[in-house]
């Protein structure tokens, strides 16, 4: 046989496998199919009983604590893995619409689910129950395998007494404000693990809100101005409003759901040994500046002086500021680090630590030789400090 010919009788066979291959292929396909859906159609029962909490649970809130919910486990028609979300809903509810739902532990395949006691908190107040009051809801498991989903047909009552205070901020969760009345997404700056703080400009009658971020998590926070106080919304807020624009100082303490809003009148440097004054100019988001600032020191019999306080006039009160740490060395260079971070201090004319001018901003031989640039931060993203720049003779 030659080879023309043993090469044909290989390519027929070759194109008859063809069909045959193509076949078996479509075959296989189809049985993938049918595997994913018949994995989707199987059946699944619903929790036949539950364990804990027991029915009519009654707790008071607590800012740190879990409660454990937990229920026997639900079988599927092949034996498989069933999956589990815990549902809450209105006591007149039906779970139709869950005002709630979390899966259960370990990924939603664990036959239980541990709730902080701030999400139970956070719950009520989406039914509606105000903070330190008490308000009860019912809670039931949907069991799921694929598209098949089965709620119980049983159910739980537990009541609650919400919390006065509002759940703290988690580590790395940060707090800004925002609205159409706020200069939107300024950054709220930490005092301590419960108190926040802000200074920003407020416009009159429009409404401003707070809202934190952690990852793709996101809370938002409203102030309730009749009785000085803030609380968690679950809602878009409507936010809150001022009766005047200007610029405020906002505290937030997280631990007694109190805001304390104040109008800073204004902001000025004080220079200790004349009393003389000059006012800055609010420029935007916790920033104060002044410009072409007149360094004007002071002769004395020991060369001169160079004290001098920031003073804030707040809701008509002054309050004056010093330095944050204290430094009773001389006049510090301009780039001593921390010198000029500032904190509220002792009210007096030689009173409380007081600010001496750095050397850049001192001569000897002309005491109002130079002039400068000073810029007040009171800024979450740094101590509250203020800043010479662009000195000039």
């Amino acid at each position: 046989m030659n080879q023309t010919v043993v090469n044909n009788i290989i390519m027929k066979c070759h194109i008859g496998r063809l069909p045959l291959l193509a076949f078996m292929l479509a075959l296989m396909l189809f049985a993938g199919c049918a595997e994913k859906t018949e994995f989707r159609n199987v059946m699944v029962t619903e929790v036949p009983n539950f364990y804990e909490p027991a029915d009519n649970r009654y707790l008071v809130l607590q800012p740190v604590g879990n409660l454990y919910f937990e229920w026997e486990r639900a079988s599927s028609e092949d034996n498989s893995i069933v999956y589990y979300d815990l549902l809450f809903d209105r006591p007149e509810g039906d779970f139709s619409s869950p005002v709630y739902v979390v899966p259960s532990d370990n990924r939603g395949i664990g036959t239980g689910a541990t709730l902080s006691h701030s999400t139970l908190d956070r719950i009520a107040a989406m039914m509606g129950v105000e903070p330190g009051m008490e308000g009860a809801f019912k809670w039931t498991v949907r069991s799921s395998r694929g598209l098949n989903q089965v709620v119980a047909t049983s159910y739980r009552t537990i009541t609650v007494v919400r919390l006065t205070s509002v759940p703290a901020l988690q580590a790395g969760e940060l707090l800004y404000i925002a609205g159409e009345g706020a200069e939107e997404g300024q950054q709220v700056k930490r005092l301590s693990e419960h108190i926040y703080e802000i200074y920003t400009h407020l416009e009159a009658d429009k409404p401003y809100y707070f809202y934190s971020e952690l990852g793709g998590n996101r809370r938002t926070f409203t102030v309730v101005k009749e009785d000085n106080t803030f609380r968690e919304t679950y809602d878009a807020p409507e936010g809150s409003t001022v009766s005047a624009s200007g610029e405020y100082r906002l505290k937030l303490d997280f631990e007694t759901a109190v805001v304390t809003i104040q109008r800073v009148d204004k902001v000025e440097i004080r220079v200790s040994w004349t009393s003389a004054k000059e006012a800055f100019q609010y420029a935007g988001k916790g920033i104060w500046e002044l410009k072409d600032y007149n360094v004007r020191l002071t002769s004395t019999d020991w060369g001169f002086d160079e004290r001098y306080k920031i003073i804030f006039t707040v809701n008509g009160v002054e309050e004056e500021w010093g330095q944050a740490g204290t430094f009773y060395d001389p006049r510090p260079s301009i780039d001593r680090p921390g010198y000029r971070d500032m904190a509220p201090t002792e009210s007096g004319q030689w009173a409380g630590a007081q600010f001496k001018f750095p050397n850049e901003l001192c001569d000897p031989g002309n005491l109002s030789r130079y002039y400068t640039d000073v810029r007040i931060s009171m800024t979450a993203e740094r101590n509250y400090t203020h800043d010479f720049l662009n000195i000039r003779d």
